[in-house]
């Protein structure tokens, strides 16, 4: 996975084999896009207990349509807006593939 760096070397985003995932996408930066092969989604992170409002409102809404949620010990992955073939769970491993190489590139 390639990190994809902002103008201050920050990661916002990785490009893989057969895709891409970008942190934020809209302007009050609350959640992502991921595209692997043919299908997309957005993506966040939540927290029940720490989430901002303007994320917990999101998270409200999202809940109400198809969604998938992965609960990691409190921090929730939620996928959403998935158009295309891939199963929610295999874009989830996706996520979860780029965070832990995010983390791996602080250390």
């Amino acid at each position: 996975m390639e990190m994809i760096l902002n103008e201050d070397d920050m990661v916002v985003g990785a490009r893989f084999e057969n895709g891409t995932i970008q942190d934020y996408i809209d302007k009050d930066k609350t959640y992502g896009l991921l595209r692997v092969e043919d299908t997309t989604c957005n993506w966040f992170l939540f927290n029940k207990d720490e989430s901002e409002e303007e994320l917990q409102k999101l998270y409200n809404e999202v809940i109400k349509k198809e969604h998938f949620i992965q609960n990691d010990f409190g921090e929730e992955i939620v996928v959403f807006n998935r158009q295309g073939e891939k199963s929610f769970e295999d874009l989830v491993k996706k996520i979860d593939e780029y965070l832990g190489d995010e983390l791996g590139s602080f250390i």
